[in-house]
């Protein structure tokens, strides 16, 4: 009977499931290849022209702010050129907008640097004029969107509408411009489009109409997984017991495709179990695991009280100079009751230089001092015990990097400060060339980092550190899955469309018949 049981539910939930999982396995291949586009922070500082500030420039981002009458949403502030104007760069809301039953949500706003002036978002003409001085092509048209398929997720939220540019030259260059911010905020070509409608589009169900609404998306493919991991686990089983209890045959079928359809299974059956499991680990489904991202109370732990600042950007940008830096943007980090700025810029490579912004000193350093971050730390969870704190210039196992690119260093950098307490079993990682909280670990997160990045994508250490035989097993799993699931849809179609068979009956004269599924 239970035997029975398991055997209608693999077949019917196979039925159903065949397809997506052979989309899910042949997309997750383009996936791993061409990810889903997006600008890095490499990409946009290589394409910033150089941070030209006048003597008597510029408004510190506080008094720019009040005069432009914004409320900051976060610690989002950055002063760069737009054409040959200086401009601060906020992620904050209008200090007219407040309402009490429907709070604002801070949007990127753009302010002159030399006055306070708010400027109005982008027309059509100055994002292609903005579209141009960032690709050095000659825009073909403009088209204003709140969203499509490369602009769906969330994170662009603050800057909608987009104004999406199309520039000349053979590779389908489009780029995706933030009025408010007045800066390029995506860029897409043909190839990565065209592999994306393969790949990653598929892979994660993401077509815009459905994508558009964050928890309609996250229930649909929650629930089209859950019975993908029954499909798996009841296949497991059917092929355990087949191969270890049929004292008669271990490969009962005679049939070709049965046949296959058996012998795959056996093969990738833990395999399409494990993925489909983690993947829908990825979706953090009844929220098994607590988020990374620090909350806004520690963020207010890590600032401090807010200094006075005793010099301005203009003074910090020729001190970064004064190195050997082309500067070409800065923006603010606070970070136990001290101010500074970062001034990143071109050198040998992407570089920085850090100078102080209050005190009396203009100290200029690569990264804040060790003795900062350590007061920063320990003052991050005042009602706990002192934490463990010490410097890691290699990565551990739940602070890792997948690739190790352009991008790495904004991403993942290294060296970074880990404070652990053991009370809660919360670990934070910060960044001192940033001055920033870079990930936020608790009991949750080795379980993650098991259960979805490991078994997901075979974010296992021996395997990052030979990335040629990662890749191949990733492949290579891949394509028997996608073998095993084209077996699976032949099958299926044969049980919803079965191949009709002639029955002889006595009552009908020869060459008539009855026709039965």
């Amino acid at each position: 009977m239970v035997k029975k049981l398991v055997i209608f539910v693999h077949k019917w939930l196979g039925v159903v499931l065949a397809l997506f999982f052979l989309m899910w396995f042949v997309s997750g291949v383009v996936l791993y290849f061409v990810p889903f586009p997006s600008l890095t922070q490499a990409e946009r500082l290589a394409a910033l022209p150089p941070l030209q500030l006048p003597a008597d420039c510029c408004l510190g981002a506080p008094e720019a702010a009040k005069r432009a009458r914004l409320r900051p949403g976060g610690s989002e502030a950055r002063l760069g050129m737009l054409g040959d104007t200086p401009v601060w760069r906020m992620l904050a809301t209008a200090a007219d907008s407040a309402s009490v039953d429907t709070p604002p949500r801070p949007r990127w706003h753009t302010v002159d640097a030399r006055t306070g002036a708010l400027l109005p978002p982008l027309s059509d003409t100055q994002a292609a004029t903005v579209a141009e001085a960032f690709s050095g092509r000659r825009a073909t048209g403009t088209e204003w969107v709140e969203r499509d398929q490369w602009t769906v997720p969330q994170g662009l939220d603050v800057h909608r509408p987009l104004v999406k540019v199309l520039l000349d030259g053979d590779d389908g260059l489009e780029l995706y411009v933030s009025p408010g911010a007045a800066e390029v905020v995506r860029d897409t070509r043909r190839a990565e489009r065209f592999w994306n409608w393969l790949g990653a589009v598929p892979h994660w169900i993401y077509p815009t109409v459905l994508r558009q609404f964050p928890q309609a998306w996250h229930h649909v493919v929650v629930w089209l997984s859950v019975p993908g991991v029954l499909l798996a686990a009841t296949g497991v089983v059917l092929g355990v017991w087949q191969l270890f209890l049929n004292r008669q045959r271990w490969i009962p079928y005679r049939k070709f495709w049965m046949r296959w359809h058996h012998i795959l299974g056996l093969v990738a059956a833990v395999f399409t179990l494990t993925w489909m499991f983690s993947g829908l680990m990825s979706m953090n489904p009844w929220g098994v695991f607590t988020s990374r991202v620090v909350d806004a109370q520690s963020r207010t732990h890590w600032a401090g009280e807010a200094p006075r600042t005793t010099r301005g950007p203009a003074e910090a940008v020729a001190l970064a100079a004064a190195e050997g830096l082309v500067p070409l943007e800065l923006d603010t980090l606070r970070i136990a009751g001290q101010a500074w700025y970062r001034v990143r810029g071109q050198g040998q490579g992407a570089v920085q230089r850090l100078v102080r912004a209050d005190g009396p000193v203009a100290a200029v350093a690569h990264a804040v001092p060790d003795a900062t971050v350590l007061a920063a730390l320990q003052g991050l969870r005042p009602e706990a015990p002192p934490p463990a704190i010490e410097r890691l210039t290699q990565y551990d196992g739940l602070y890792y990097a997948r690739h190790h690119d352009a991008s790495t260093a904004f991403n993942r950098p290294l060296p970074v400060w880990r404070a652990h307490w053991a009370g809660d079993d919360v670990t934070v990682y910060a960044d001192a060339a940033s001055a920033r909280i870079v990930m936020r670990a608790d009991a949750t997160t080795p379980w993650q980092r098991l259960l979805y990045n490991g078994l997901h994508s075979l974010d296992f250490a021996p395997l990052l550190a030979r990335p040629a035989l990662r890749t191949g097993l990733i492949v290579g799993l891949s394509l028997l899955g996608a073998a095993l699931c084209v077996t699976s849809c032949v099958v299926a179609w044969r049980v919803l469309v079965p191949r009709r068979r002639r029955v002889p009956a006595p009552t009908v004269p020869m060459g008539e018949g009855a026709w039965t599924a």
